[in-house]
């Protein structure tokens, strides 16, 4: 073996130590880099992994209020809570009570140790992941802080939270609006040195282990971002940075919504996306929450929200300024969560981002919002949570569960073209069913996806003048091949369109679908039996279970407000104490056949043997019809009578098709009835269409019998005298003396 010389023995350790310090150079250099843009600690730091599965997360608003302060004190006199607004009324304009605390928890000191458990396990049972507090900070100090600061020294409520920033200032009007003189305590943003002020203050709750995250990064909600002006997306971004540098893992803002156009900001924010958007009701939907599901997505990261109810009547006794809404019950607002959730998983969040719920509110009494136990409903508004919850989780499936089963879907689908199909279902759309109505198209396809029989086919057009804007894009989302959209686009040159209506055109357009199936949908052309309907009508899963080789007609069982109307246990002796109450009785089936007795037939309920009437070339459009519904009369009359078409026995009594506006789809939506004995009145009624088509005749609804509406939460009805006065005969005129 050779032996080192010395000489040689040096010159491998000056190698040795150059390597390794050239080598350690090399392995620091870009830890180095990093650890300058990236404070040291944070890209190791992960306190709260990404959640692998979605889930619905409801927050809950709190207003961190109910207990004497310094500054509510100097501003509205010694002692003032809240609870001295809801205290000095009684009633709204509506002639309703305002909601009051129920006797289990009173008029309470939100302070106290003993409230703040009860709201926490209030919370926890009816379902609720978590509050946010309002948090207010003005001018570099915080305010009304007292609650959120008990909350880290004894850690209640119990539950996990986060922080919204109520960034206005604080108003004589309650709302943040007003003039200078009204202004009680003013906004100042600053500067940087500001912002840190603020963001120091608020640390603490972020590193607390119950502060709720999203992909690891804590979430701060400010309630009104355009209010701070050009400064925001520098504040946004001191924010940020300091959250990585205190190891918080990062941090969100999520932008509160208001409305339409609340997400217009100064030109400086251009090229600042929000890291996630708020919907915060009423602003955001206004007073119908069968709208709030078709609020548009602002943001890839999209919370959905609620309200409860609203009343500022305790706010403004005497100034004119209260709004109220007439019709709020946990009976509705649980078939309006339902259909929220439904919302939520069939578009959520991207996979690692929450989906959470905003809830306004547990106790904005003075707002005539709170969740919390009340004389008027007890615990309705959390066993409401509580139920809807369980209702989505059998009702409704996550986007990935349906992208999932699209493979296997596409496949069935591929396999079933080459089969003549079961039926071909036309569908006649129009305005009334797009994505803020009731009635909305979106579920009427859903409806025909969750059939048993998936053996159909479906063309959608526009039923006449009046277009569905989204109707080709509603289709699509549909993601079912076996759905078509179709436009009535006749040759100029061999139709002529008549001067009708659009129930008129909307049949001629029917028949010119049924002429061009061939080139339009030859699935549809070749199918067994022919379904027209509209698309407001949903079907249960069974519609198409029973179909007979050889029948003229199959009756399908229909609910809708005709067979309501008609319905031989509703039409005698209808007192005013029947009206609503009539609707509910346990014996009562709203549900039966379209027959063969032209009063009781349904087009929408009828599948029609599909070859034989285009045999036999019979056009829809060649029957009369002056009167909503007299058109499908005149088609009964034709094929049963005349052409003796005969009708198939009913093959069972479930119900199959809610032709809406049905009582029982109605309720489920979220919305409620009218039990009017006026026939064109009957039907049902979001908030806003009571007020505007019921309010133009009765003003303020003076007519209407809304405490009825209070205690039952499904169906409104006139007032007595009301009533009386619309169902006795005329007198005559007294004759005159000679």
């Amino acid at each position: 073996m050779l032996q080192s010389t010395p000489s040689f023995q040096k010159f491998a350790v000056v190698f040795v130590l150059a390597l390794s310090a050239s080598l350690l150079y090399l392995y620091q250099s870009p830890s180095l880099y990093l650890q300058h843009h990236i404070p040291h600690g944070s890209i190791h730091h992960a306190p709260h992994p990404a959640p692998r599965a979605y889930s619905i997360k409801p927050i809950a608003y709190i207003f961190p209020q109910y207990y004497p302060f310094k500054e509510n004190n100097q501003l509205h006199g010694e002692n003032f809570t809240e609870w001295n607004n809801v205290r000095r009324v009684t009633h709204n304009s509506w002639g309703l009570e305002t909601i009051r605390p129920h006797e289990s928890i009173g008029f309470y000191n939100g302070l106290e140790f003993q409230t703040r458990k009860r709201q926490g396990k209030f919370l926890r049972e009816s379902g609720f992941h978590g509050a946010v507090f309002h948090h207010y900070w003005f001018a570099g100090k915080p305010v009304m802080d007292h609650i959120v600061r008990a909350m880290l020294e004894d850690g209640e409520p119990d539950i996990p939270f986060m922080l919204s920033w109520a960034n206005e200032p604080w108003s004589a009007r309650w709302d943040g609006a007003g003039t200078k003189g009204e202004v009680l305590i003013a906004q100042d943003y600053g500067l940087q040195a500001g912002w840190r002020s603020h963001f120091d203050w608020l640390l603490p709750f972020f590193k607390h282990p119950q502060y709720i995250r999203s992909n690891g990064k804590v979430q701060f909600v400010v309630y009104n971002p355009s209010h701070i002006g050009h400064l925001g997306p520098q504040m946004y971004a001191a924010w940020r940075q300091w959250a990585i540098e205190e190891d918080l893992g990062g941090m969100d803002i999520i932008e509160t919504r208001w409305g339409e156009g609340s997400m217009n900001t100064p030109d400086a924010w251009q090229g600042h996306p929000p890291d996630a958007v708020n919907e915060f009701a009423p602003h955001a939907g206004g007073p119908d929450q069968a709208k709030f599901s078709s609020l548009k997505r602002m943001s890839p990261v999209y919370h959905r929200g609620t309200l409860a109810c609203w009343d500022t009547t305790p706010r403004h006794p005497t100034d004119g300024r209260a709004v109220s809404l007439p019709t709020c019950h946990p009976r509705t607002w649980q078939n309006h969560l339902v259909e929220m959730f439904r919302k939520i998983k069939a578009d959520p969040n991207p996979i690692g981002s929450e989906n959470f719920f905003f809830v306004n509110a547990l106790n904005e009494w003075g707002e005539g919002n709170s969740i919390e136990p009340s004389v008027q409903f007890g615990h309705g508004y959390g066993n409401a949570m509580k139920n809807a919850i369980a209702s989505s989780e059998k009702e409704h499936v996550w986007a990935d569960v349906t992208i999932g089963s699209a493979l296997a879907q596409d496949k069935e689908m591929a396999e079933l073209k080459g089969e003549i199909a079961d039926v071909c279902v036309v569908i006649r759309a129009g305005p009334d069913n797009a994505e803020e109505k009731i009635f909305k198209l979106s579920a009427m396809l859903r409806s025909l996806q969750a059939q048993h029989n998936k053996n159909w086919r479906a063309a959608v057009f526009h039923a006449g003048d009046s277009q569905l804007a989204d109707l080709d894009l509603l289709v699509l989302q549909s993601l079912d091949a076996r759905i078509t959209p179709s436009r009535f686009a006749p040759d100029e040159g061999t139709v002529t369109m008549p001067a009708m209506d659009d129930e008129g055109r909307g049949i001629l357009a029917t028949d010119w679908l049924i002429k061009n199936l061939e080139s339009l949908d030859p699935g549809c052309r070749s199918a067994k039996y022919l379904l027209i309907t509209d698309g407001s009508s949903l079907y249960e899963p069974s519609a198409f279970d029973s179909l007979s080789e050889t029948a003229d007609l199959i009756p399908l069982n229909v609910e809708s407000r005709e067979t309501l109307w008609n319905h031989p246990m509703l039409q005698t002796n209808v007192s005013w104490a029947d009206r609503c109450e009539r609707l509910e009785a346990p014996q009562l089936n709203l549900c039966g056949p379209s027959t063969s007795t032209i009063s009781n037939f349904d087009l929408a309920a009828t599948l029609i043997n599909f070859p034989k009437l285009q045999d036999q070339g019979i056009s829809f459009s060649e029957f009369d019809g002056n009167l909503p519904r007299q058109h499908d009369r005149a088609i009964a009359d034709f094929l049963i009578r005349e052409s003796q078409w005969q009708f198939a026995p009913a093959h069972s009594r479930e119900c199959h098709v809610r032709h809406n506006p049905a009582y029982t789809s109605c309720l489920k939506t979220g919305n409620f009835w009218f039990d009017s004995p006026i026939d064109e009145e009957m039907g049902c009624y979001t908030t806003s269409t009571l007020m505007e088509q019921i309010g133009r005749k009765s003003p303020n609804l003076r007519d209407i019998d809304l405490q009825y509406f209070r205690e039952h939460g499904r169906c409104v009805r006139y007032k007595k005298d009301a009533y009386l006065q619309l169902v006795s005969p005329p007198q005559p005129a007294n004759a005159s003396e000679d």
